[in-house]
C-alpha cells in the first residue's frame, strides 16, 4: 500500500512542531505499575508461576527499559512465559479486566513454546516476518492473543532501537490507529502493519530523523505532541 500525503499530512499533525517533541529518556522510561494479585488470582493451573509474580509486594512497576533488559534473555519456553507477563503487566497496568484477558492465552496447550518461537524470530527476523509468525495459527499465532499486544511483544523483544533502526518491529494498537485516522482499529493483516512501519519511517524522516522511531509511535499513542524535556542549560521557561 502507498504511503499517501493526506495520510502523512494528518499525521504530522498529530505529532504536532518538530521542536516540540517527547524526550527520548521520557519514553524508555514510560512505566506502569501492576497488582501482583490481579495476576496470582487468574494464573492457570497448568502453568508455574513465575517468579515475578511469586513475591510478597502487593504491587510492582515496570518500565520499557526494563522490559528491554528482560528480553535479551529468552533461552526456554519458562523465560518466554515469563517475559509475555512482564509486557502484558506494562501494557495491562492496574486493570483487572486487562489481566484476565492477557492471561485467556496462556491456557492454550502450547502457549509456551509458540511464545518462544516467536519471540525468536522478533530477534532474527524482519518485523513483518515476526509479525506474520504471530498473526497466522500456522506458526505461532496463539488464541486470544491480538495485535495489540503481540506488537509489544515483537518491540521489546527485538530490543531498544536505535535511529538508525527505521523498520523496528513497533508497538501498534487502537489508539495508535486512531491518531493515524485509521478506521481499521483492530485485526490487522501483515500487509496493513507493514504499511504502518511504512508510514513511521517516512514520518520519521519529515518530522525527527535524529529519534528512534518508537518516538513516534509514543506521540500518536498519546494522540499528539508531548512538552520536551528543558535542558539543563536551557533559559528556564523556553
Amino acid at each position: 500500500m502507498t504511503v499517501s500525503e493526506q495520510e502523512l499530512s494528518l499525521a504530522l499533525e498529530v505529532l504536532g512542531p518538530a521542536k516540540q517533541h517527547a524526550c527520548l529518556k521520557d519514553v524508555r522510561e514510560q512505566t506502569s505499575v501492576f497488582y501482583l494479585d490481579h495476576w496470582k488470582k487468574r494464573w492457570p493451573a497448568v502453568l508455574e508461576l513465575p517468579a515475578i509474580l511469586n513475591r510478597p509486594e502487593p504491587k510492582l512497576s515496570v518500565s520499557r527499559d526494563n522490559l528491554f533488559t528482560l528480553g535479551e534473555s529468552i533461552e526456554t519456553e519458562d523465560d518466554a512465559v515469563r517475559f509475555y507477563v512482564a509486557v502484558c503487566a506494562w501494557g495491562a497496568g492496574s486493570s483487572a479486566q486487562q489481566v484476565d484477558r492477557c492471561l485467556r492465552p496462556l491456557g492454550e496447550i502450547d502457549a509456551p513454546q509458540r511464545l518462544l518461537t516467536g519471540l525468536r524470530l522478533a530477534k532474527t527476523e524482519t518485523a513483518d516476518e515476526g509479525y506474520r509468525a504471530f498473526n497466522n495459527y500456522n506458526r505461532n499465532r496463539i488464541k486470544f492473543l491480538g495485535p495489540a499486544f503481540f506488537t509489544k511483544l515483537l518491540y521489546f523483544a527485538a530490543g531498544s532501537p536505535k535511529e538508525t533502526d527505521t523498520r523496528h518491529p513497533l508497538i501498534l494498537d487502537m489508539k495508535v490507529a486512531r491518531s493515524l485516522g485509521w478506521k481499521k482499529t483492530s485485526g490487522w493483516s501483515t500487509d496493513e502493519y507493514t504499511h504502518y512501519l511504512d508510514v513511521v519511517e517516512e514520518l520519521q524522516r519529515r518530522w525527527r530523523p535524529e529519534l528512534p522511531t518508537d518516538v513516534i509511535e509514543y506521540t500518536l499513542f498519546y494522540g499528539g505532541a508531548i512538552a520536551p524535556c528543558p535542558n539543563i542549560l536551557s533559559t528556564p521557561g523556553h
